[in-house]
């Protein structure tokens, strides 16, 4: 007599398919998330290239650089000293991912607020909220 064949997965079966399933995941996800540190970061530099160029063009017109900062929802006075506004994603209902932080320091004070000294550098420092990594911090000198 010949056995039929249910068509159902036996509790063995199952259990090695979550076991390979498990280690996959379990071997991918490192790499992901490495993934997405890199992008943050890459994202950062970038923006901070972009403030380091309107920075040099500012120097150019005015003589000296400017400080500010750009956190979201509220300082924005990179925005209204040096003009440069981050380009965000948009959500579904219509609202920015903001999640990044912008402060340019001056290395050295001018006498006017917000400016630097004519001889001065400054540090860009860009902290992204949900990364786990350290900020990006670049300095740059006249």
């Amino acid at each position: 007599m010949v056995k039929q064949f249910s068509g159902g997965l036996t509790l063995i079966e199952l259990m090695i398919t979550s076991a390979v399933i498990g280690i996959i995941i379990a071997l991918a996800l490192p790499a992901y998330q490495d993934y997405i540190a890199t992008a943050r970061e890459s994202v950062l530099n970038d923006n901070i290239q972009t403030i380091r160029l309107m920075q040099d063009e500012r120097r150019r017109d005015s003589g000296e650089y400017v400080e500010g900062d750009y956190v979201p929802g509220g300082s924005t006075t990179l925005s209204t000293r040096l003009g440069w506004i981050p380009r965000t994603t948009k959500k579904a209902d219509g609202t920015d991912y903001d999640f990044v932080t912008y402060e340019v320091e001056c290395i050295t004070d001018g006498a006017i607020a917000g400016e630097c000294a004519r001889t001065s550098g400054y540090t860009v420092t860009a902290t992204h909220s949900e990364a786990a990594g350290a900020p990006v911090i670049r300095t740059y000198s006249p």
